[in-house]
């Protein structure tokens, strides 16, 4: 279709949405007429390539089209758009909301720090998240009956995790009520899915998860995928210590010859402790005036608005933050973005350096490695990147999809607690888990044990025969608003608030003691007082700072895509492992990441037991192994050895792998099923059967000893 033809077939929308730019972008041409037909589709472009407009604006324009003749028709909600984050919820709703107030369409929000959503006088569109909308099937599941569009924004970011698992059945649960509610009526609304992303390596099974209803054929999805983007401008700097970063960031901020001066930078860390350590040292140390701002997901959700304002605001600031600035939230035009250290996966690394320069043809970032190792990483990374842009290169390489079962948990409660019975059947949670659910499906039988299991450890309850209610372990979870969620850890030890006006600041994983000094926001506070759950906390005035960066291990395990392209960088072909000799044994470089490695190592200890019990093989790194002798092959695969090493390792692996926050409530063989599948072991074994053992030639050998550290 022409773009004229797209544009007379928006008469309403095209007004509001796209005359200020006087044309469509790409993926816009091509999305529109597929979302207005009524296709269930999948849109997957660039960051800022305008998708959000190519799924609302002719959302919006059915949805006026069909409602012209019904001005007497009571409002009821007729769009959900689904997002991963509340700051996201909250950004696009400041985007939205002027020019859906033009069509006279109603507009809401509805999130963790948001009150509820009016069931008698419902929003046209709902701006929320999963967990809210877990939430919203609890207390008004009426509200849902009445819904003709579902929008998934950010999908990739959901798929193949605790999150993604739990939106796929909050969609079953939606079409459940909508079912139901036609055989009240006799209505026959039909429900459309949009889904927007981001580059993902498996489009076809991302559309089938989310954008396909209980018994429909696949072939009904539309994939709309537009290649393109900006090329990047990535500078290489060490960074040894603190002093380093300073003097990168002073040295943009004067500008290169013929460029322009850096005004605006976001800094990416990959732990909060180094977010506050980065943050604590710019303020002493940074050479010219500059706002210092902090953002990560522990702040106040107030604070961390007022920060994504203040620094939008700013002329020339600094923002230094966690994953949580990733996605796509209003912080103004910035002028570049800083990486201290390599981000786990190429997806987080697209999100963040695509936050830079969006005005421009080209995307900044200085890269800062703090070791031969994350500089390999970063090289690997850019290596992926722009050998395809805003492709993904070796597909066969990223997470074969599993459903978790944990997540079955999660919505056995808040089934419950949406029941009118207060009770729940099996054949409820059968509805609920959707279909398959992984290339080992869970079976009637695995729900009757995670059922059970569940009323063993009291938190359920037996009803009437076959019905479970719940115990009084789920009462304190409920009461707790601790049902709604399959992310994070324990529910929060307590609140670190001020400790004079009683305003809430953060959260807190543990208890504080009075007298104890922290970092919060780049400052030092010290706790004056404690009541219960509430830390009260005073700044302390010219107290001198930590300004040694303490590098944690990052809470991640670097995937096995990561490892390849760091030997494909290093011209080491495909199925090759490098061992290198040394006096006390030999490393082996296997470049299959964390949770590969960590198996191999499991297997290969294995094998130098059985001659020497005081052989040790060890993790290096995601990349490297420790052995205690030579290795001129690997041995012949066994798997049952692989089998009762990799349930060895099991609470060593676990860690690495996205479980959600139920899983501990699994049966232990279910928990330990799900480990298993997760870890993927077909793929492990493609790569052991196919791999040999190679000794590199000097000039290799040397560089991948700078990289063991």
């Amino acid at each position: 279709m022409t773009a004229d033809n797209v544009k007379a077939s928006l008469p309403r929308t095209w007004p509001v949405f796209f005359a200020r730019h006087g044309n469509f972008t790409p993926v816009q041409q091509q999305a529109i007429p597929l979302v207005l037909a009524g296709k269930h589709t999948l849109i997957s472009s660039a960051t800022a390539s305008g998708k959000t407009e190519a799924a609302l604006a002719p959302l919006i324009e059915r949805y006026l089209c069909a409602e012209q003749n019904a001005a007497a028709r009571p409002s009821v909600l007729r769009i959900l758009y689904i997002c991963p984050t509340r700051a996201l919820v909250r950004d696009l709703y400041q985007r939205l909301a002027g020019p859906l107030e033009a069509l006279g369409v109603t507009l809401a929000i509805k999130s963790g720090d948001t009150g509820p959503v009016s069931t008698t006088h419902p929003p046209t569109v709902l701006l929320t998240t999963p967990e809210s909308t877990d939430s919203l099937l609890t207390r008004a599941p009426r509200l849902l009956t009445t819904v003709q569009a579902l929008v998934l924004d950010e999908i990739h970011l959901f798929d193949n995790s605790p999150r993604g698992d739990h939106l796929r059945c909050l969609l079953r649960r939606i079409e459940i009520i909508q079912a139901y509610h036609r055989q009240q009526t006799g209505e026959q609304p039909s429900l459309q899915r949009v889904a927007l992303s981001a580059t993902v390596p498996d489009p076809a099974g991302v559309a089938a998860r989310y954008l396909t209803a209980t018994n429909q054929d696949e072939d009904t999805v539309a994939i709309v995928t537009v290649p393109g983007g900006r090329t990047i401008q990535a500078d290489l700097y060490p960074m040894y210590g603190l002093d380093d970063l300073v003097t990168a960031l002073a040295l943009r901020a004067q500008g290169a010859p013929g460029g322009s001066a850096i005004r605006k930078s976001l800094i990416f860390c990959n732990t909060r402790n180094e977010v506050e350590q980065v943050a604590a040292y710019l303020r002493r140390h940074l050479p010219y005036e500059a706002a210092i701002f902090v953002h990560y997901s522990n702040l106040n959700p107030a604070l961390r608005l007022d920060v994504e304002q203040r620094f939008a605001e700013a002329t020339v600031a600094i923002c230094v933050s966690s994953s949580t600035l990733e996605l796509g939230i209003d912080i103004g035009t910035i002028d570049d973005v800083v990486l201290v250290g390599p981000p786990p996966t190429l997806s987080s690394f697209l999100q963040r350096i695509g936050r830079g320069g969006r005005r421009r043809a080209t995307t900044p970032v200085l890269c800062l490695p703090r070791s031969a190792l994350e500089e390999i990483r970063f090289l690997a990374l850019l290596d992926l990147v722009q050998s395809e842009p805003h492709a993904m290169p070796h597909a066969h390489l990223y997470a074969t999809y599993h459903f978790r079962p944990s997540v079955l948990v999660q919505q056995i409660f808040s089934s419950l607690k949406q029941s009118p019975t207060g009770a729940i059947r099996l054949a409820d949670l059968q509805r609920i888990a959707p279909e398959p659910i992984a290339p080992e499906p869970i079976v009637e039988e695995d729900l009757r044990r995670i059922l059970n299991h569940l009323s063993v450890t009291g938190y359920l309850t037996g009803g009437r025969p076959g019905e479970w209610r719940p115990g009084p372990q789920l009462d304190d979870l409920i009461d707790e608003h601790e049902i709604y969620s399959n992310i994070g850890e324990e529910p929060l030890a307590g609140l670190i608030v001020d400790a004079y006006s009683g305003r809430t600041l953060a959260q807190t994983g543990r208890i504080r003691v009075q007298g104890e000094t922290l970092l919060m926001g780049g400052r030092r506070l010290e706790v004056v007082w404690r009541d219960r759950y509430r830390i009260g906390v005073r700044a302390v005035q010219d107290a001198p700072v930590d300004e040694q960066l303490r590098f944690r291990s990052a809470p991640f395990a670097v995937p096995l895509a990561i490892g390849q392209a760091v030997a494909a960088h290093l011209q080491i072909t495909p199925n090759q492992l490098c061992l290198l000799h040394d006096e006390q044994g030999a490393w082996l470089f296997h470049f299959w990441g964390d949770l590969y490695g960590d198996l191999l190592a499991g297997l290969l200890q294995a094998h130098f037991g059985r001659d020497e019990e005081t052989a040790l093989v060890a993790p290096r790194n995601e990349l490297c192994l420790r052995l205690p002798a030579a290795l001129p092959r690997l041995p012949p695969w066994n798997h049952a050895l692989v089998q009762r090493q990799l349930r060895i390792l099991i609470p060593r692996l676990e860690p690495f792998l996205e479980l959600g926050r139920f899983h501990t409530l699994l049966p232990v063989e279910l928990a330990d099923r799900t480990v298993v599948a997760q870890c993927d072991l077909l793929r492990f074994e493609q790569l052991y059967q196919a791999a040999t053992i190679m000794e590199p030639a000097a000039g290799l050998r040397a560089r991948l000893l700078g990289l063991v550290g």
